[in-house]
């Protein structure tokens, strides 16, 4: 009864962060900062030291206010499309603006709190690339710095430090990697890893605010970290070498890249975000297709929408892709990563929603950039209950987001294992319309070949794979340039009775357009371009209306059911 009362006490002292737990132990795998009631700006800095200071005291003061000791946040100066996201989340969280400091002053501000017990020390990394004699101390004083509470300093800054009378608590610069993960594993949360360059800033705050450790490569420290933090849990960042391999290691032990690298401010961005309002996607009422018209249709879908830091920072303004002046002129789909915006940046999807065109639909590609087909498979006996997870969780924040189509990416989409993971999304993806599947290299190794599984109620979901590429260069049969994969298109139409059929469009190639020499672009023009391209006897459709063209198709009794239920 005692030990009873004591709980409770302790749980409405710590009312607001016990029941931040609870929730990132159920729907959430980011981690949750509360609403602050202020927002202070900081100037970004003047050298690699002052920016890694700035970074430091905003992770600390987050980590703080999630305790209660401060109510506000630091938000460090940035540009391009955080500008615009800077005032919608002022506004959205009603943060009072309590001024702007540079580094030194936002220190002077903190310094007597009781939040900075210290400093850590590191060396600067003088190289942008990869090479063999890396310095990774800035990584690891990242690492120390939450756990720790000190600010991270580069050695020139040192005599500062010590002149404001704050001591050191830990030199990083003769630290090696095996030695800090050891120290480290047992005092850092494990629900999220970063791995960036130790050249960058960008995540170090939300590592420091939420005690991660920060790796960088894809050796066997990294993969040891990997391997020890909680499942269905984000990487935090993007990684050194083949993409493919640097995905697939946290893929096997469950967890999944986010392609964050160039994300800034996710403090703030994401504070509040359990109870934040936004308009949901629009998707499309299935009775107001008429099933009997044609019998080619073709979808066009945009590929790489996983990649949060994209979609945060350039993606929805940007004229060659959300901003494109035709954007809703021809249906159109778009891989996109909703589920992770509504956790991280909810004031983004919240534009995303309020812009969307009608014909236009947005695809949840993967919860994260993750391979199905190898998620969780180091887990042994539990990578079922892991992607299960996984897919429930995938699951709530679908019906958050309104988002009705989901996708992703697999190493083989024809493989056992593929097909097992279509068979677990199906059954706890309980609002889907279809799943589109793109495979690694080419995305149409799937040949546009449609896999079916039974949802929980018995209903059959299509698993529709890629027909073609429309990538600049490529040289696979199906894909290329816009008059190969058009050419492709139409023969398919005179070889076959019928067609309803998908296209990825790879969104960083650039495209020459086949009636006017000497114009390129990429993103949606070139669609608008391909699509002219095109037969007329096909009638090009958004992808959520071609799924349940395929699903009338396969089962009309059944679909019929499920569109007027």
């Amino acid at each position: 009864m005692i030990i009873a009362l004591f709980l409770f006490v302790i749980a409405c002292h710590n009312n607001k962060e016990i029941i931040v737990k609870k929730k990132n132990n159920s729907t959430y795998w980011w981690p949750t900062q509360p609403a602050p009631k202020g927002i202070v700006v900081c100037e970004k800095g003047a050298s690699h030291g002052e920016v890694a200071l700035a970074h430091s005291i905003a992770g600390l003061v987050a980590q703080a206010q999630k305790q209660g000791l401060v109510d506000e946040l630091v938000w460090i100066e940035t540009g391009g499309e955080y500008i615009s996201w800077y005032p919608k989340a002022i506004k959205r969280l009603n943060a009072e603006e309590r001024g702007q400091f540079d580094v030194w002053e936002l220190l002077d501000r903190y310094k007597n709190s009781g939040i900075i017990k210290g400093y850590i020390l590191y060396k600067a990394e003088s190289k942008k690339v990869w090479h063999p004699g890396m310095n990774f101390s800035y990584n690891i004083a990242v690492s120390y710095a939450g756990v720790k509470q000190a600010v991270v300093i580069e050695e020139k800054q040192k005599s500062q430090l010590e002149a404001l009378g704050i001591p050191m608590l830990f030199d990083a610069r003769n630290i090696s990697r095996e030695q800090y993960f050891g120290e480290l594993k047992n005092d850092v949360e494990n629900n999220m890893v970063v791995t960036m360059h130790p050249q960058f800033h960008n995540n170090t705050d939300l590592a420091i605010a939420n005690k991660a450790i920060v790796t960088y490569g894809t050796d066997n420290i990294t993969e040891k970290i990997m391997a020890w933090a909680n499942p269905v849990s984000p990487v935090v960042g993007w990684n050194h070498g083949n993409e493919d391999d640097f995905t697939q290691l946290p893929t096997k032990y469950g967890l999944f890249n986010t392609a964050s690298d160039w994300c800034s401010n996710l403090i703030t961005l994401s504070a509040g975000s359990e109870n934040a309002s936004f308009q949901k996607i629009k998707t499309l009422d299935p009775t107001t297709i008429n099933f009997n018209e044609g019998k080619h249709f073709h979808s066009f879908i945009m590929s790489d929408g996983d990649n949060m830091q994209w979609s945060i920072g350039s993606f929805v303004k940007n004229k060659d892709y959300w901003g494109s002046p035709l954007l809703g002129e021809f249906p159109l789909g778009f891989t996109s990563c909703p589920v992770n915006l509504s956790m991280m940046a909810p004031d983004v999807l919240a534009e995303i929603a309020k812009t969307q065109p009608a014909n236009t639909t947005i695809i949840e590609y993967g919860g994260g950039y993750q391979y199905p087909d190898l998620f969780a498979i180091e887990k042994g006996k539990k990578q079922e209950e892991i992607q299960r997870e996984f897919a429930r969780k995938i699951n709530m924040h679908l019906k958050r987001t309104g988002v009705k189509v989901f996708g992703f990416i697999c190493m083989d989409v024809n493989s056992p294992e593929a097909l097992k993971a279509y068979e677990i999304y199906a059954e706890e993806l309980e609002d889907i319309v279809g799943i589109i599947a793109v495979q690694y290299a080419p995305y149409h190794g799937g040949d546009g070949e449609v896999f079916w599984q039974k949802n929980k109620n018995g209903v059959e979901i299509p698993v529709v794979t890629a027909k073609y590429s429309l990538w600049q260069g490529l040289q696979y049969k199906g894909g290329g340039d816009i008059n190969k994969v058009s050419n492709c298109i139409n023969r398919s139409v005179v070889e076959n009775n019928e067609t309803m059929d998908w296209t990825v469009v790879h969104a960083w190639s650039e495209f020459e357009n086949p009636a006017n020499s000497g114009e390129f672009a990429r993103g949606v023009k070139p669609v608008g371009w391909c699509i002219n391209q095109l037969d007329k006897t096909i009638k090009v459709v958004s992808p959520e209306e071609l799924l349940w063209r395929i699903r009338m198709k396969h089962n009309k009794n059944e679909t019929l059911h499920v569109i007027n239920k």
